[in-house]
């Protein structure tokens, strides 16, 4: 049979590759593939309409569908690398158990096969006990389509122009003397995706995620050691290429990448004549920086406050939580100081969960996890938000989803993954240098890697720690890390900077069996906590 581009409008886009020839034959025997339609093609709505056909005439009494096309485009500066993936998952609810299937072909009879397969699926697994799956409502998205706004698109710019940006960068790094690349790379992805339910729903979106890697290695001249930074301007983030050409980014850079390159060279070789001291274990008042403080929120309040996790459901994947009762806990525990408000959005610009609907099509709302020191919500999906019903009802609270329902691309099954998160700055227009300047005695640290345990309770932390006198860092400690449970933690945090201090980086979380691996970002502030336990990670007993 030959394959022309007319049957392949007739039959879908992917069919006859899937039912005839791999794809590279198909070139060499001069047919080719049609391009990917636009994620807001017609044709794709019907596609998934095939889907949830099959999956309630196979007895589902809830079904959605979702298509992702991933384009993937990394940047060196000799090369670029394209990667391009197609993705179908369909869900099917029968007799309160979920089935779900997917896989990499979009075509009416591969839509259908997975429609009755989830069902199938679903089926199968309500051979267990009696259960009632309670789905928080969700208004209908009919014919909805949002794209991401975005200044620079990495994916219409010449790949040419993105490796010589990057290649400028490392021209302008070695105008010092003394300073070298040790990595410099570049990701940007776009995601188009769709959504179709059997209450009615199709929407379509169209996401970005930008992301990159700057690090630099130093020798000073003077003191003739060697030390380095990276640019944690550069997390992943919902923006394009931007991120490295724009001048001015809120609450990520106040100048461009040239200015940080100088500004981070500048802190590099004051630390670098610093003298060097042995850890002195003990406890100390610490002033925690930027990144230091996103990551703390990110692995403990961020974790904890997944529904999923803190009532076990991911006790054989990615952990569970320090929250061990939050149908009781919530509205009365003491999750830190009075001074703790942590906001979650997924609407946030630039933020590296943003979307207009999540992965059940519902359009985020922005809600407070924890409120003055309180634990006051969880991170919810349609599903666990009725597990909060009895709580939501005698509050006065509307039964709905944060829209924190999310997955890589549509070959996994979603799963609820952490929306944006945004640490309430303090009223003072402090900085990471004007909260050290206020210490007498203490410790700072920047750039802290983190260690958790297997409820995200307790930790290790590592990175570049200072002995603080008299509001200076007066010397480098060698080979510190420091000691911290989340319940303490927080009920120590003593000062948080002000609202120009806050920065926002994108992080990325796994969980599920198989792992999915989703991002978002996180926006804090430099911070002072009491007490916090200094040790040696590397000294033996």
């Amino acid at each position: 049979m030959t394959f022309t581009r007319r049957t392949f409008l007739k039959t879908g886009i992917a069919a006859a590759a899937a039912t005839a020839l791999p794809t590279p034959l198909l070139a060499q025997l001069g047919a080719a593939p049609e391009p990917v339609p636009p994620i807001d093609d017609p044709r794709l709505q019907a596609l998934a309409a095939r889907a949830l056909d099959a999956a309630t005439s196979a007895g589902a009494t809830y079904a959605d569908v979702r298509l992702t096309h991933t384009r993937t485009r990394r940047f060196f500066p000799l090369f670029t690398h394209d990667e391009e993936s197609m993705e179908v998952g369909v869900r099917a609810l029968v007799d309160g158990y979920w089935g779900f299937a997917s896989g990499p072909v979009w075509s009416p009879d591969e839509m259908a096969r997975l429609g009755r397969e989830a069902a199938h699926e679903a089926r199968t697994n309500a051979l267990g006990g009696p259960r009632v799956v309670e789905l928080a409502p969700a208004p209908v998205v009919r014919n909805a389509h949002w794209d991401m706004p975005v200044v620079q698109d990495p994916f219409a710019l010449s790949p040419f122009e993105c490796q010589d940006f990057l290649a400028s960068l490392e021209r302008y790094l070695h105008r010092h003397p003394g300073a070298g690349v040790q990595v410099n790379a570049a990701a940007a992805t776009l995601q188009a995706k769709a959504f179709a339910s059997t209450l009615g729903s199709w929407c379509t979106q169209r996401c970005y995620r930008t992301e990159g890697a700057f690090v630099a290695a130093v020798q000073s001249a003077q003191s003739h050691r060697e030390g380095g930074f990276s640019l944690d301007c550069l997390s992943a983030a919902g923006m394009g290429w931007e991120l490295y050409t724009a001048e001015h980014i809120p609450r990520v850079r106040e100048h461009s990448l040239y200015d940080e390159i100088d500004r981070h060279l500048e802190v590099a070789e004051e630390e670098l004549r610093l003298p060097v001291k042995p850890v002195d274990v003990g406890r100390y008042d610490a002033v925690l920086d930027a990144v230091s403080m996103a990551r703390l929120v990110d692995e403990t309040l961020g974790r904890a406050t997944e529904l999923d996790r803190a009532l076990g459901y991911e006790a054989n994947a990615g952990g569970t939580s320090y929250i061990t009762d939050p149908l009781a806990m919530i509205g009365s525990y003491q999750a830190g100081a009075l001074r703790l408000t942590l906001t979650a959005d997924r609407s946030e610009p630039g933020g590296a969960a943003t979307v207009k609907w999540d992965d059940e099509g519902v359009a985020p709302d922005t809600f407070q996890i924890v409120t003055d020191g309180v634990l006051t919500d969880f991170q919810t999906t349609r599903e666990s938000a009725g597990w909060m019903k009895d709580y939501y009802t005698k509050h006065g609270i509307p039964v709905r989803s944060h829209g924190c329902a999310a997955a890589p691309s549509a070959v996994y099954a979603p799963l609820q993954h952490n929306p944006n998160l945004t640490l309430a700055p303090g009223h003072e227009a402090q900085d990471f240098d004007a909260l050290v300047k206020g210490m007498s005695r203490g410790i700072a640290i920047k750039g802290a890697g983190l260690d958790m345990d297997f409820q995200h309770s307790s930790g290790l932390g590592t990175g570049g720690v200072y002995e603080v006198r008299n509001g200076k860092r007066v010397a480098q400690i060698a080979s510190a890390g420091f000691l911290f449970r989340a319940t303490e933690l927080w009920k120590a945090l003593q000062a948080v900077g002000g609202e120009a201090s806050l920065r926002r980086y994108g992080m990325a979380a796994a969980k599920g069996e198989p792992a999915q691996r989703c991002y978002h970002s996180v926006t804090a502030a430099p911070a002072i906590v009491k007490e916090l336990t200094l040790i040696d990670p590397q000294r033996k007993a």
